[in-house]
């Protein structure tokens, strides 16, 4: 089945790299009739090759040091452009960018994985279908402390045979492709919003990250499963991958989690972010549903934390114990990641094609 990724809001997934101000420079490029702001990641080992003798030795001896800023040496930026890697929109204003966190890319050009999307429709999927009986036997089971594993009873919600749920798990039989590929991220100032009491601040040190701005991105969803494999016990479980049950799944699970969201903005007096969510809350609809995904989304939107919330509360509280190994007298999540501090990362839409 042939699916769309609209990005709404941008969406980062990591590649576990970063790089500092030594492996990029800013300017300015064309765009239409007006000029934007640019960043572009540069080959250092193609930039040493770039330069004569001298200049060799000088972006040695700089480049070793800390603070250096291959912006701040005019000598290196013509070399620098013929060394760029890839160039991307510069969507902050900050002259102290230490760290980036690079998004994850193929042949240095962004995509979102397929075992990311898989990974959001299968906690949906978990939200949405569980029965009470196994939500009364992970609370058992988290009740048990470290005697009990409430993942096993989790990934066994897939399975026909508990003892392996790997091999006899419905979710083998959804393939879900990588999206198609696009040449430039965004790089945005990433601002920590966390609350006390009933209002809100911002963490001091802010993140800065490559986004895949707002776009549309192919990619496919296939559903391998068949007959044949009955025989391992699964057939009353195919449902679960059947492209309507993701549907709903995804479209309650949004539509739970941005009233949840509303409230955590409504009780801390955030008024742009409840004006967000009250956006993203039109944009959801049972046909196309929103989901979420990478950086930014946080325990409840990667987890089924969210049904224990309101009905379970104390074995919420342990789930985000044992998840986090954390404990706060109050709100928790208590902290938000938002671009520019006002907006909330990774909400994409799934338009379902076939």
């Amino acid at each position: 089945m042939q699916c769309t990724l609209e990005v709404i809001t941008p969406v980062h997934i990591g590649n576990g790299t970063t790089y500092g101000p030594q492996e990029f420079y800013t300017g300015k490029a064309k765009s239409g009739d007006k000029l934007v702001p640019i960043f572009g990641r540069v080959d250092v080992s193609k930039l040493y090759s770039e330069l004569d003798d001298d200049a060799r030795d000088e972006l040695v001896d700089h480049i070793s040091t800390q603070d250096f800023q291959l912006d701040s040496m005019k000598k290196f930026k013509k070399a620098a452009r013929r060394a760029v890697r890839y160039r991307g929109f510069l969507k902050t204003e900050s002259s102290n960018i230490k760290d980036v966190h690079e998004h994850i890319k193929t042949s240095d050009e962004i995509y979102i994985p397929g075992s990311s999307i898989k990974g959001s429709i299968r906690t949906a999927l978990l939200y949405k279908n569980l029965r009470d009986s196994d939500l009364e036997r992970i609370s058992e089971e988290v009740s048990r402390g470290h005697r009990g594993d409430p993942n096993k009873i989790i990934n066994s919600f897939f399975s026909s045979d508990p003892r392996d749920t790997a091999k006899k798990s419905i979710m083998r039989f959804l393939e879900v492709t990588d999206t198609n590929t696009s040449k430039a991220p965004a790089l945005h100032m990433v601002r920590v919003l966390t609350v006390s009491g009933g209002s809100y601040s911002y963490k001091k040190f802010p993140l800065y990250l490559e986004f895949i701005p707002r776009k549309k991105l192919e990619f496919e969803m296939n559903f391998t499963y068949n007959d044949v494999y009955d025989r391992i016990g699964l057939r009353n479980k195919r449902e679960l991958v059947d492209p309507e049950t993701i549907r709903e799944s995804l479209y309650t699970f949004s539509r739970d989690y941005i009233e949840h969201e509303l409230d955590f903005a409504s009780r801390y007096g955030v008024d742009f972010l409840e004006r967000i969510y009250r956006k993203l809350e039109k944009r959801n609809s049972p046909e196309n549903p929103l989901m979420r995904i990478g950086q930014g989304s946080g325990f409840l939107a990667t987890t089924i934390g969210l049904r224990f919330k309101e009905d379970d509360y104390r074995t919420y509280e342990s789930i985000r114990k044992v998840s986090r190994g954390r404990s706060y007298p109050y709100e928790f999540p208590k902290t938000r990641k938002l671009i520019d501090g006002r907006i909330p990362p990774g909400w994409v839409k799934v338009i379902f094609n076939g």
